[in-house]
């Protein structure tokens, strides 16, 4: 594994040294000033430091390293191991393009001008100059060249970019710039011949060309996602306007029907209700359901009682249905005149009759935290009311039973907050 980059401005350490012309690690040398070795960057003498507790480097002898010395001798170590070689291993180059339709929607396009491969050379040379520019390495293969920068500190700049570019050359970028004086020959060989991932392309022939052919394409694309969005856009605004119709058309039938129905007189809507619920003789006491003071509602109990009943109730037992106490409520308000009274207190009374159904049994409460709607369930659909629980014996006097065409609900109701008062329910307060 290559060691982590140390700071090499104040270090003192190179990792290679230059004998002979030719870049050496400590490993190929004698200790000492032995060595023979001279600073790459400076070239100042360098001594091989060999020892048993820290690990094998160069030191520059009585004077002090320069600050690109390390760097130039790591450069130069990956340049003669690539010359040494004659091949490396190229990465991909795909072109991707990318754009964005007015949906928002990203498209890319993309193509492979080479896989990743090897390409060994018949010969390579350092720094050979090739029309005002001069790369590391110059690889050749008969006519053909590729040219290879390394880098430690200092990437190729826009402006040899743009020689390069006229060059019209392939040319590969090698990063070494996480390598340090504790990187061996093996590592640089790892990273200069095997390894891909460090490797980019500076210029590859026709990658411009097929740059534009796919923006060309990428543009067919985008323009086509567009119209078919507008399209769908078109489609669904007339799809909002007629579902926006649809509810102003119903809308005003509801209020067309009510108000056909506030102008029905009261004997039309006793018959019309009598028909819907099958009441043939005297009218149900739960239909009936009188408060202690004014009604809100500007109609007989009777009629809105049994109206709900008949909207909301009859033959809904058992049912998938659940019944949300808002519903009723914006019901009643569109459905019968309230006068002056508050939208409130009209609220009021409904949730008051609703609580009284499920005292009798209708209804049932389903749970609900005190900032949720109240929902109920419809538990007995039938005009009829539910039977009464027979009420448990008491040592208090002999009382007279309660008729049981009078009994409205089970015993349980009584923990609704209702007590049987004069033959009919009166709610706690």
């Amino acid at each position: 594994m290559v060691a982590a980059k140390v700071d090499i401005v104040d270090s003192t350490q190179t990792g290679f040294g230059l004998k002979d012309g030719r870049m050496c690690a400590p490993a190929d040398v004698q200790s000492g000033l032995a060595c023979g070795c001279t600073c790459i960057g400076c070239g100042a003498i360098l001594v091989a430091k060999k020892g048993a507790k820290k690990r094998w480097h160069f030191a520059h002898h009585n004077v002090e390293i320069g600050e690109s010395c390390a760097e130039s001798a790591i450069h130069a170590a990956a340049k003669q191991v690539l010359l040494e070689h004659d091949w490396l291993r190229l990465p991909c180059m795909r072109v991707v393009v990318q754009g964005q339709a007015t949906s928002g929607q990203v498209l890319e396009e993309s193509s492979v001008l080479s896989e990743e491969r090897v390409v060994r050379f018949e010969r390579t040379c350092a720094e050979v100059w090739e029309d005002g520019i001069r790369p590391d390495v110059v690889g050749y293969r008969g006519e053909r060249r590729l040219l290879v920068e390394m880098y430690f500190r200092h990437r190729v700049d826009e402006n040899k970019r743009r020689k390069i570019g006229k060059l019209k050359l392939p040319t590969i970028e090698v990063d070494l710039s996480d390598l340090d004086i504790s990187t061996g020959f093996d590592a640089i060989a790892q990273r200069v011949i095997h390894e891909t991932g460090y490797k980019t392309w500076l210029f590859f022939p026709n990658e411009e060309q097929e740059r534009q052919r796919l923006l060309a394409g990428l543009a067919a694309r985008i323009e086509r996602a567009n119209r078919e969005h507008q399209v769908e856009q078109a489609a669904d605004q007339k799809r909002q306007t007629t579902r926006h119709r649809k509810l102003e058309n119903d809308r005003k039938r509801r209020e067309a029907a009510n108000q056909r129905y506030r102008q029905m007189s009261h004997e039309d809507k006793e018959r019309d209700l009598r028909e819907r619920l099958g009441i043939a003789g005297r009218w149900p006491y739960y239909l009936c359901k009188k408060g202690d003071g004014a009604s809100a509602i500007a109609e007989q109990a009777m009629i809105w009682q049994a109206a709900l009943f008949s909207r909301f109730i009859f033959q809904r037992a058992n049912s998938s249905f659940e019944l949300k106490q808002t519903s009723v409520i914006q019901w009643i308000l569109e459905r019968f005149e309230t006068g002056r009274s508050s939208p409130e207190s009209v609220r009021a009374e409904v949730r008051l009759y609703l609580d009284y159904l499920a005292a009798c049994g209708f209804l049932k409460k389903l749970s609900c935290t005190p900032y949720e709607i109240q929902v109920y369930t419809v538990v007995h659909g039938a005009l009829e009311p539910p039977a009464r629980l027979e009420r448990p014996r008491t040592s208090f006097g002999n009382q007279p039973p309660v008729p049981a065409e009078l009994a409205p609900a089970q015993l349980p109701a009584l923990k609704e907050g209702w007590i049987w008062r004069a033959g009919r329910l009166t709610k706690l307060v």
